[in-house]
């Protein structure tokens, strides 16, 4: 009987390492998780089951000497895209919105903090966002953000669109921003 608990629990925790179960849990300050409650009301929670969570540290900027952090945290998830919101925390516990400009089908940029898709890369300190047009994803669109730790802000370096739903998976999207 021991034998068989003892197997029970060494395969339960091979299963949860193997589907990602989180180690140490991300602490999310309160004052943020009450601002995206607010922006997210439908999606979020305490619980955050379903919540992308990420935190990553930026370097310290010409102007401020201080550490700050990026919280990545889920908002909306739909079929084949999802949804989040970006803060940036300082050590004093200042919270700011992530904003970026966003190129959209006509062309035009507009300012967002909807953020598509994002994935953040520490080493380059690059953010990007992606969203399909549908499923298949044939369309739709991309974009590329360098964080400048003297601006303390994300600025588009690159942004690719595709309005036609052709099929054709297999050529890049056309960019139609570039730094």
């Amino acid at each position: 009987m021991k034998l068989r608990l003892i197997l029970s629990a060494i395969i339960t925790l091979v299963t949860l390492s193997a589907f990602g179960a989180d180690k140490t849990p991300i602490q999310i300050p309160k004052a943020v998780l009450d601002r995206h409650n607010a922006s997210c009301p439908e999606f979020s929670s305490e619980q955050g089951k379903y919540m992308t969570k990420e935190v990553y540290t930026l370097p310290k900027g010409e102007y401020s000497q201080s550490l700050k952090s990026l919280y990545i945290l889920g908002c909306e998830l739909f079929a084949y895209n999802s949804m989040e919101k970006a803060y940036i925390v300082d050590s004093y516990g200042d919270i700011a919105n992530v904003v970026v400009a966003e190129v959209v089908f006509d062309k035009s940029i507009t300012a967002t903090s909807d953020l598509m898709g994002t994935s953040f890369d520490q080493a380059s300190l690059m953010l990007s966002t992606y969203s399909k047009g549908r499923g298949m994803g044939d369309c739709g669109s991309s974009a590329a953000y360098q964080y400048d730790a003297n601006y303390q802000n994300f600025f588009l370096l690159e942004a690719r669109l595709k309005n036609n739903c052709d099929g054709d998976m297999e050529s890049q999207w056309p960019v139609v921003y570039s730094k």
